[in-house]
């Protein structure tokens, strides 16, 4: 079940839903950011491997491709979470009904509060030790890419994440339902 399937009752409802459709459409976002990396990633791995044997090959290929490899990765983490495409054990709490399922969604949210909190207190330290540029990754202005860059999806992600972990518990405490995957491939 998805934010578009719910039929919310009342105000705080629908604001929630609401929410939870941003929340969904931003997935969606990211998913495709993550593939225009992915895509990006083999163009540039294609064109290095028919250039190279004519010597034609450019330095900053292989650089912008591990560029788009992390980006791809770190734009994945919101998407799969969002999406609903994350590991789940529905399976299993279910054997314990209903109060099974509902703790499971409060156990889940927090852990994943936990989690990302801990990433996102290593901004800081991250920012700090971010000196620099990432070697090779040639910006069209000459100037190479910022190490900084590179982490930027990753707390946005993980931001994003604890935002959504944060919008599940006030959808529970409202009374809607958790979003669910269209399918369990472990069932």
């Amino acid at each position: 079940m998805t934010p578009y399937e719910i039929v919310p009752e009342g105000p705080l409802q629908r604001a929630l839903n609401l929410a939870d459709r941003l929340n969904w459409s931003l997935g969606g976002a990211f998913l495709w950011l993550s593939n225009l990396c992915l895509l990006a990633m083999l163009a540039l791995t294609a064109a290095t491997i028919v250039l190279r044997p004519l010597s034609l090959a450019q330095y900053w290929m292989w650089p912008w491709t591990m560029v788009f490899f992390i980006w791809l990765s770190f734009f994945g983490f919101f998407a799969l979470y969002a999406r609903l495409k994350d590991v789940r054990v529905d399976f299993v709490a279910g054997l314990f009904g209903p109060r099974g399922m509902a703790i499971t969604r409060i156990v889940s949210d927090a852990a994943t509060l936990f989690v990302t909190g801990i990433l996102l207190s290593q901004l800081p330290m991250v920012i700090d030790t971010s000196r620099g540029v990432y070697n090779g990754a040639i910006l069209p202005d000459g100037f190479e890419l910022p190490r900084l860059a590179l982490s930027i999806p990753l707390f946005v992600s993980t931001a994003l994440i604890a935002l959504n972990a944060l919008l599940d518990l006030a959808k529970m405490a409202a009374g809607l339902p958790e979003n669910l995957a269209e399918s369990h491939p472990e069932i």
